[in-house]
């Protein structure tokens, strides 16, 4: 199996693909990083002595993406993961980043028929919305108060007993 990972020189990226290569036999594996954040390129060691062939391109790129080999998957971990980076007029970055490179990407796997998962966190939500979640303080911890819907509370409701 050949497996295609975004974002391969970043903390999630790298880590995955460590897991990957040391837990599954059998796996090719190909990344590819613009290595825009910095510090990543302190990973290439690890991927080299990982035998994951490194690509330096950008998903936003269409035509790096084009040019990237036929895989059986693509795990999505490449973003600006940034809380900040939007906030200022930073807004087209973040839709570059976030936005056309997943696009660009689940072309390809239209294109070349291989499956696709986006790796994503609870920072899909703004910032100003995750403030105003209404919260008890029960034993140290913070529960989400259920009276209001809120992004969180749809899949919460969807798997609650009552």
């Amino acid at each position: 199996m050949k497996i295609l990972i975004t974002g391969v020189a970043g903390f999630v990226g790298s880590r995955l693909a460590e897991a990957i290569s040391t837990g599954i036999e059998g796996v090719n594996l190909v990344g590819i990083d613009n290595l825009s954040r910095r510090g990543s390129e302190t990973n290439l060691p690890l991927l080299r002595k990982l035998d994951c062939k490194f690509i330096h391109g950008d998903v936003r790129s269409a035509d790096d993406v084009l040019a990237l080999p036929k895989v059986d998957w693509i795990i999505d971990c490449a973003a600006n993961p940034s809380v900040l980076a939007g906030v200022g007029g930073g807004s087209a970055q973040l839709v570059g980043h976030n936005l056309i490179g997943t696009l660009n990407l689940l072309e390809k796997c239209r294109r070349d028929g291989c499956g696709f998962m986006i790796l994503s966190t609870s920072r899909v939500y703004s910032i100003n919305a995750l403030c105003s979640i209404p919260l008890n303080e029960d034993n140290n911890r913070f529960i989400p108060d259920h009276s209001q819907t809120f992004p969180v509370g749809f899949s919460l409701q969807g798997v609650s007993e009552n």
